[in-house]
């Protein structure tokens, strides 16, 4: 009982304070939008309308009653609301964020999937715990630097012309079905799955520069438009989008840590993994709002401004420990959660390389206005099960049972039983 009331405690001085936070950070912003109810009450400047609901909420949680959920869907409602009536505002640019920030978005809704939902019993061992708390850190500074150099700074376009396209792309065509050949004689024959998916690119690139070649005011206007489309994605946000993608890109960064509280906090009350359980939760709390005020202040400046040296040093240096610390314990969590976070560094870099590079010829026969990265990935993966000497539906069976095999061992946070 006694370890109950010291947890409930120490929720409760985390919470109580951001709640009150938030409601005045919407007193502050809550400035347009029809006349409610509910926005008269969010704009009072009596205290009470805060005071009230947080301190029913605290109260019902160290007694245990279920009156705290009405406290909870009340606050609810209060933000919901102003953000329906502020959706102009607010909902459209977060979601214009979102998009831009769309590789972050992905890995950590995996990374928290694999905490909220998984086996999590592997997390009472402390060494495990610290280090997911380490990767899960690594993890929010990777998605904050990611923010600020792939959103937050614009970055010039590249002009690749060549004054002989057509005789680039036979280069280019010869050189894939090399590869393919020599693939599919000496081996290994995924090369030739490869080669194949870049020679289809490859070929029609040659179709159109052959167009090209007939309607040179078509394809100008069309790569042009192409060319504008990029410039405009690779732009800086302007003043009323940066706010938006700042929020977002805090509250991405802080979510894996959250997603570790959430999944330590049935071990706080067990009884007999408290004191790990605690531990996590203080390094999480004292991470979450550190770094979340240090985000904020490092955001106040009316325009991006590069990282220091150090920044990107830390992020490789945790790394790496995290790599090493994870492969030292046989655990797979960890190794996964690092292994997310390098895979979004990567196609954060992927991504704005389609946003600053100009798109195949082929690509733009096809429609694409970027180099779409993660869906010729896809397709190299795909064709690589005709590849193999047996059978393609065997093939790709086998693949995916081995892709099942791996999730499943990731999800239960074992290593691999071989």
């Amino acid at each position: 009982m006694r370890v109950d009331f010291l947890v409930d405690t120490v929720f409760i001085a985390v919470y109580a304070p951001l709640l009150w936070h938030a409601w005045q950070w919407l007193r502050t912003k809550e400035r347009q939008g029809p006349p409610s109810p509910l926005r008269s009450l969010t704009l009072a400047e009596s205290p009470y309308p805060r005071a009230v609901p947080i301190t029913v909420l605290a109260v019902a949680h160290l007694a245990g009653n279920p009156v705290g959920f009405i406290s909870i869907g009340f606050l609810a409602l209060v933000a919901v609301e102003s953000a329906w009536r502020n959706r102009d505002r607010w909902v459209r640019q977060h979601l214009w964020a979102l998009g831009r920030l769309r590789v972050p978005v992905v890995v950590v809704a995996l990374v928290a999937a694999m905490l909220l939902f998984g086996d999590t019993r592997s997390l009472r061992d402390a060494g495990i715990g610290l280090a997911m708390w380490v990767a899960t850190l690594a993890l929010g500074a990777s998605v904050w630097f990611v923010a600020r150099r792939l959103v937050l700074t614009s970055w010039p376009q590249k002009t690749w012309r060549s004054s002989r396209p057509e005789l680039g792309a036979l280069i280019r065509l010869a050189l894939c079905v090399l590869v393919g050949v020599v693939g599919w004689v000496y081996g290994p024959r995924e090369l030739t799955a490869y080669a194949v998916v870049l020679g289809l690119v490859v070929l029609l690139g040659l179709v159109w520069v052959v167009w090209e070649l007939e309607d040179t005011e078509a394809a100008k206007s069309k790569l042009g438009e192409a060319d504008r489309i990029r410039a405009r994605s690779a732009m800086r946000p302007s003043q009323e989008q940066r706010p938006a993608v700042m929020r977002v890109a805090r509250g991405l960064a802080v979510a894996p840590l959250c997603a570790l509280v959430a999944a330590y906090l049935p071990m706080a009350y067990d009884g007999q993994n408290t004191l790990t359980a605690m531990r996590v939760l203080v390094l999480c709390g004292v991470s979450v709002l550190f770094g979340d005020w240090l985000m904020a202040r490092s955001a106040k400046g009316p325009w991006h401004t590069p990282h220091h040296w150090w920044f990107t040093a830390g992020i490789v240096t945790v790394s790496a420990a995290s790599l090493v610390t994870v492969g030292a314990m046989g655990r797979s969590l960890p190794l996964a959660v690092v292994f997310l976070m390098f895979a979004g560094l990567l196609l954060s870099e992927a991504q704005r390389f389609a946003e600053t590079v100009p798109v195949p010829k082929g690509l733009l026969f096809l429609g694409f206005t970027r180099t779409p990265v993660a869906l010729l990935i896809a397709l190299c993966v795909l064709a690589s099960g005709l590849s193999y000497p047996t059978d393609a539906v065997e093939s790709w069976s086998t693949n995916l049972r081995q892709v099942v095999r791996i999730t499943s061992t990731v999800i239960a946070f074992e290593p691999a039983s071989t």
